[in-house]
């Protein structure tokens, strides 16, 4: 896990001896009229369900909707991560060998076993520690783009996959502010729009349009309150609490889940700790067909 994530999570422990403020949200549309099926009905319809992320353990923070999809509903469940995350930590007390990314690599092969999902797990640049050493998010865009193009790379997961839903990460914040959760976000976007083109060729696999996308969201009220959070609206929100498995809530799914992690150690154990704040998700549902955030656009 990097710092940015590590810094988030930082900030909601000060929350957790606190309630959730805010009022249960009734879902809404992209265009704000009301959404007469929600995100849990349409998984109950048998919604195959993508989720896009840049790093493996990223699936912490939309584990809870994907074992309700994959678990409880048994719909197909594809998960897509662009790099291996090599650009982070190593907490084995023994070491990573051969590298961090080969070893996280493998723990997201676990994990994806876990929530009986078909793994894509790609090799794009991952921005090493320090925080302060980052890459500006376009920056990290023209990397991936000489490494491979990630537009493709997506567009045809999805034509072969064949999605109903996808989740992702907020554009412009990314839950922690990491610019690859960002630039993930956007370039999800770009390979919805791509993978529906019937003018694009793609190794002879039909367009393919999805049907919903929705970014996960930090919008902690604390977050909020120190300008941390991700931007509203918020269009639905999600109990995590929701039945999983015959043993097992959504949530303690995910709880579970996070123990593959075994290299992030430190960070998956304040997850775990404090998992009275992630009993509900915050969700925008947003068109890909309609909304557009460039991934080259020059972050500030």
């Amino acid at each position: 896990m990097n710092s940015h994530k590590t810094s988030l999570l930082l900030m909601l422990l000060i929350t957790a001896s606190l309630a959730n403020m805010g009022c249960s949200v009734v879902p809404v549309k992209p265009d704000g009229t009301p959404e007469p099926v929600s995100i849990d009905q349409y998984m109950k319809n048998g919604a195959r369900t993508m989720w896009i992320a840049p790093h493996p353990d990223d699936e912490f923070l939309s584990g809870p909707i994907l074992a309700r999809s994959g678990k409880y509903y048994h719909n197909p469940l594809y998960f897509l991560v662009l790099t291996h995350g090599e650009g982070g930590h190593c907490g084995l007390a023994r070491g990573c060998t051969p590298d961090l990314g080969a070893v996280r690599g493998q723990e997201m092969v676990k994990v994806a076993k876990f929530y009986g999902a078909t793994l894509q797990n790609e090799n794009f640049f991952n921005a090493p520690l320090p925080v302060s050493s980052f890459p500006k998010r376009q920056e990290i865009y023209k990397i991936w783009k000489k490494q491979g193009d990630p537009e493709l790379v997506i567009a045809k997961a999805i034509r072969k996959f064949k999605p109903d839903l996808v989740i992702s990460f907020d554009p412009d914040h990314g839950a922690s502010g990491h610019p690859e959760h960002q630039l993930a976000a956007r370039l999800a976007i770009a390979g919805i729009r791509m993978a529906a083109d019937p003018k694009v060729e793609i190794d002879g696999l039909p367009p393919h349009r999805t049907g919903r996308l929705y970014h996960v969201l930090n919008r902690y009220w604390l977050m909020v309150l120190l300008g941390q959070a991700d931007p509203p609206p918020v269009t639905e929100e999600f109990d995590t609490q929701a039945e999983c498995t015959r043993d097992l809530n959504c949530l303690e799914f995910m709880l579970h889940g996070i123990r593959f992690h075994r290299s992030q150690f430190n960070d998956m154990q304040k997850v775990a700790r404090f998992r009275s704040l992630f009993e509900t998700l915050s969700l925008r549902q947003v068109d890909p067909y309609t909304q557009w955030w460039d991934p080259a656009e020059p972050a500030d």
